[in-house]
Order: structure tokens, then C-alpha cells, then sequence
């Protein structure tokens, strides 16, 4: 399982910028892949990628500054993201100091705050780099330019980079109280990065989870499907999913505000829930989209719990700000097959049925997939 995946969630728009991101994150993965080796690797090969990682690391943060000075981006924002480049390099210096005498928690621990930090910096101070260049680019002023990107802004997003900017704090305050402790103080140094190991858990907790539903997000969701497909194909098992699109969702939020959709997409999600089956899990995409993988599953099984979904959510009445919102979703399923080489053919499978079920008037389930016949 790598440390960091890439997704498309994490391109910037700028070519340069989002390569050398790859090339970080290539770097971080090599680095747990050393440390997760069931034989260990040495500590001079997890050095020479650390010594990789910061020189590297050290030639992003200058290429991007002075991207930023180039295209006119407004002072006050490259001298905030300089602080956080800045930061960031001393705090990685602290926990390396940790790393001691072939200190593999407080290797994992570094290599936690290297994964979520970057995952953050890309999603919010990266973003916002973007689109102060691209104002700079059209003359929009950067206060006016400031108010439009938040406005832009998904709120549960907004809410999930608030939240881990506050626990990545938490951890760089950590990582100085660490490096400041004397060595021969071996109890108080185990305190502070069983601390850190909490707080990095947390984060990871919060950059897999959807902040309105509590469900776990797109991130997450790729993940597993991709390490349920691994053990599908290796022992020839079946696995499904289902594809949902809550219908008139668009109609809810647009005629009584974004709280009437987020009290319906609420409503969906624990419905959805406590319906499923143990093994499975329930994921929201974004929007009204969710995603159920369900292991072991044929598409026979996975089309009767669909339609079992289906009636539930139907039977619902949500109450969503000054209107009513009568369940109903659209679920397109569809099961691993033979010709099938990844497991993105089995989610583009899923969302096309799940248009396919759109196709037939909503409310129905729908696979583009047959059924065996025994």
C-alpha cells in the first residue's frame, strides 16, 4: 500500500508545479515502502532518501517561489506561503534529528507528516496559488480575487482543510517540543511521538473522511477498491459495486439552498448506511454520488441489494428546508469480469448503469452487465 497515491483532486493546472508534486510524492513512497519492508532497510538507504527527499524538497519550494514572483501574485500571499515552505523545512529537520539510532516510529511518524502535510498544502495553499496567478494574469485585484476563491470554495472542504491545518500545527509544535527534549530523557521522548503517532492518525483520519456525511471519502474509496480488487484478481473472487445518484437532488439545492441539500444528503447517507451489509462500505464521491464496494459479492447479490436500497430510500420523506424531498436514486451496479484489467473498468462499468438507470426514469437500478445464468 503506497504512503501518499496521486489523484487527480491534487493537479494544480500548472504543468511544472504538479510534476515535481509527482516526483515528491514518488520520493515519500519510496520512503515508506523502506520502512514497511518486512526485513527492514537500512538506515543509510532510509538516509540517502531522506537527504533526497529535503534536497529536492528545497528545489520545488524555490521553483515555486519564484513562479509566484514572476507572474505577479500579490506579496502578502508568497510571503505567507514562503512561512509555510519555510516551516515545513524545519519541522521535517526536527523529526529527522528523532530518527537517531534507527528510530523506525519516529521514521513512520516523520513519514506521516510528510504525506499529510503535502496533501494539504497541495489542496489549499497550492489552490490558492493557482488562482492568484491566474487573477494576476486577467488584473483582478487580489482582495477581489481573495473574496471569489472563497466563495469557489466546497464548505465541506473548506471545513476538512481548517481542521487539518490546525492538527498539522499540532504536529510541527509537537516536533519542536521533540527536538528540543534532552536525548537521555528516553520516557519523555516515547511520549512525545506516541503524541505525534495520535496526531498523525487523526489527520489521516480527516483527510479520509467526508466532512458532511462522516462517510469516508473519494480518497479512501480508491483505495480500498483498488486493494479489494488486488485480492479479488489474485484469488479469482467475485467483487461489486454500486454507483448511487440521489435523484432531484439538483432540484432541492437549487430551489431551497445548499442546508436543504446537505440535510438530504445526510439523510441518504445514514439510510444508506444501515442498510448495507457489514462488509461493505458506503462512500461518498462528492455531490449526491456514493459508491458501496461489496466484496465477495456477485452481480447477482449485488443487484438484490441494490433494489433493496432502493425500496428504503423510496419509502423516505426528508424534509429539506421549506420543501420536501421524496427519496429516490438512480444505482447502477456491475461486478468484476475476466476481461477486465483494473479496477477503474469496474468503477467506469458502475457509472455507466448508473446512467443507465437515469436512462429508464430514475428510482430503478440498472446494470450494463448480464447476469450469469446457472
Amino acid at each position: 500500500m503506497k504512503a501518499f497515491r496521486w489523484d487527480p483532486c491534487f493537479l494544480t493546472g500548472l504543468p511544472t508545479v504538479d510534476e515535481q508534486h509527482h516526483y515528491l510524492i514518488d520520493i515519500i513512497n519510496q520512503f515508506g515502502d523502506a520502512l514497511m519492508r518486512p526485513q527492514g532497510a537500512s538506515a543509510g538507504e532510509i538516509e540517502s532518501l531522506f537527504q533526497e527527499l529535503q534536497r529536492y524538497t528545497v528545489y520545488h519550494f524555490r521553483e515555486e517561489e519564484a513562479l509566484m514572483e514572476s507572474s505577479g501574485v500579490y506579496p502578502g500571499h508568497i510571503t505567507h506561503h514562503r512561512q509555510q515552505h519555510a516551516q515545513f523545512l524545519q519541522d521535517v529537520m526536527h523529526m529527522h534529528a528523532g530518527m537517531a539510532g534507527d528510530n523506525r516510529e519516529a521514521a513512520s511518524a516523520l513519514l506521516g507528516f510528510l504525506s499529510n502535510w503535502l496533501a494539504f498544502h497541495i489542496l489549499g495553499t497550492d489552490r490558492l496559488m493557482t488562482w492568484l496567478m491566474d487573477a494576476a494574469r486577467a488584473g483582478t485585484p487580489a482582495e477581489e480575487a481573495l473574496e471569489a476563491f472563497k466563495k469557489t470554495r466546497d464548505p465541506a472542504t473548506q471545513a476538512l482543510l481548517q481542521a487539518m491545518s490546525q492538527l498539522v500545527s499540532q504536529v510541527s509544535e509537537r516536533s519542536r517540543a521533540l527536538y528540543e527534549l534532552n536525548q537521555s530523557l528516553e520516557a519523555r521522548v516515547a511520549q512525545r511521538t506516541q503524541e505525534l503517532s495520535e496526531l498523525n492518525q487523526r489527520l489521516e483520519t480527516l483527510a479520509m473522511t467526508d466532512v458532511l456525511t462522516g462517510l469516508p471519502n473519494r480518497r479512501l474509496a480508491m483505495q480500498v477498491l483498488e486493494s479489494e480488487w488486488q485480492a479479488a484478481s489474485e484469488h479469482d473472487m467475485s467483487l461489486s459495486c454500486m454507483m448511487i445518484d440521489a435523484d432531484g437532488f439538483k432540484t432541492i439545492n437549487d430551489s431551497f439552498g445548499h442546508d436543504a441539500g446537505d440535510a438530504v444528503l445526510r439523510h441518504l447517507a445514514r439510510t444508506l448506511q444501515h442498510s448495507i451489509h457489514t462488509d461493505d462500505l458506503l462512500c461518498r464521491l462528492g455531490g449526491d454520488e456514493f459508491l458501496i464496494i461489496c466484496p465477495h459479492t456477485p452481480l447477482a447479490g449485488a443487484l438484490q441489494t441494490a433494489e433493496k436500497l432502493r425500496r428504503k430510500v423510496s419509502a423516505q420523506r426528508v424534509t429539506a428546508g421549506d420543501g420536501i424531498w421524496h427519496g429516490s436514486i438512480s444505482v447502477g451496479v456491475a461486478a468484476r469480469q475476466a476481461d477486465m484489467g483494473q479496477a477503474h473498468d469496474l468503477l467506469k462499468a458502475a457509472d455507466q448503469s448508473v446512467y443507465a438507470a437515469k436512462a429508464k426514469g430514475r428510482n430503478c437500478v440498472a446494470s450494463v452487465q448480464s447476469v450469469a445464468v446457472a
